[in-house]
């Protein structure tokens, strides 16, 4: 498994791009959020994605430079149309905007279809928080990506939901929640995958019911499903993920879960907070702070070293990873080098 520096994904990815003939604005945005996401530990939702972004490129899945149109817009909200661009040139954008008319409005949503896959939410979330914005963000799979079955089903009827909020705090990383509803983001699988690891219990169910580990399973006829997360409690991630898909796909107009069928994408929702129109951000910033140091003060279970808040693990990991490098397995150097 070798290791690489951020750096060299970026040229790689860069490189891979301009023989494209994506333009350098788009490739950088796109490679930026595959690395970002390699570089915070979120492997699933890296440079594992390049060669997936090459094969959509040239089936016409992604149209590069495609506009994204204003349907309707007020001074608070607005409803874009991405014309199946480039997910995360497209989530960029959307939430670029909803920072803008956050200033002006105190808070602002941005609702999105037809968009290809944005990747990691958390980073679209961490642009806010640079703005000492709170965001909340969530997408479903424009209808498809059927792969996580309801509480009590043995089939998918749900994508996997994901949910980001992003906290500013003055002079630190900020607090970053960014989840599944479904037990693991399906990426995740497909990182086990590459790596022949095993899968832990409690990821799949198959339409039997029954628990598997086998990560083939998931991409088989019939396919394995994802379990909601929870647990003894799998019912709270189940009603949570109906939430996002509602707001991700109904109010967006790209669609609630339907058919694994249906063309993947990303329904996309956006709120944002300007914590300047509530109060001074220096205050805010504060309160946070001693609601931190409250939490890590409660006597640790055993084996525990520290705490952690939201993101932390990915800060630190970031840390790691500027110092030793980013570790890409097998499977996936083996399908970037292919692409060089």
């Amino acid at each position: 498994m070798p290791n690489v520096t951020a750096e060299e994904l970026t040229t790689i990815c860069l490189n891979v791009f301009q023989k494209l003939n994506v333009s350098p604005s788009e490739a950088e945005i796109v490679t930026r959020s595959m690395v970002d996401a390699n570089c915070v530990g979120h492997d699933s939702h890296g440079v594992i994605h390049l060669s997936k972004y090459v094969r959509e490129l040239k089936d016409g899945l992604i149209q590069p430079n495609a506009p994204t149109e204003t349907i309707h817009e007020s001074a608070s909200i607005a409803i874009l149309d991405g014309n199946w661009g480039f997910g995360p040139v497209i989530a960029t954008r959307a939430v670029e905007l909803a920072i803008q008319k956050a200033r002006l409005t105190d808070i602002s949503s941005v609702a999105v279809s037809r968009c290809n896959e944005v990747g990691r939410l958390g980073g679209y979330a961490c642009i806010t928080a640079e703005n000492e914005m709170i965001a909340l963000l969530m997408a479903n799979d424009h209808g498809g990506g059927t792969c996580v079955a309801p509480h009590g089903g043995s089939e998918g009827r749900l994508s996997t939901n994901p949910i980001a909020c992003a906290v500013p705090i003055e002079g630190q990383d900020p607090i970053v929640l960014d989840m599944s509803t479904s037990v693991v983001a399906s990426g995740k699988i497909r990182v086990k995958q590459h790596r022949n690891e095993t899968l832990p219990q409690g990821w799949l169910i198959n339409t039997d019911g029954k628990s598997t580990t086998d990560a083939e399973d998931f991409y088989s006829e019939p396919p394995a499903a994802l379990l909601p997360f929870g647990g003894i409690a799998a019912h709270k991630g189940f009603g949570l993920s109906v939430i996002v898909d509602i707001l991700s796909g109904a109010l967006t107009g790209a669609g609630c879960s339907h058919s694994d069928d249906a063309r993947v994408g990303n329904g996309l929702f956006v709120i944002v907070i300007n914590v300047a129109s509530f109060r001074g951000f220096p205050g805010f910033s504060a309160e946070i702070e001693r609601f931190i140091e409250y939490l890590k003060s409660a006597k640790r279970a055993a084996g525990i070293d520290k705490i952690q808040m939201p993101g932390e693990r990915g800060w630190d990991e970031q840390r790691k990873r500027e110092r030793d490098g980013i570790p890409i397995d097998a499977e996936t150097w083996q399908q970037i080098q292919a692409l060089l």
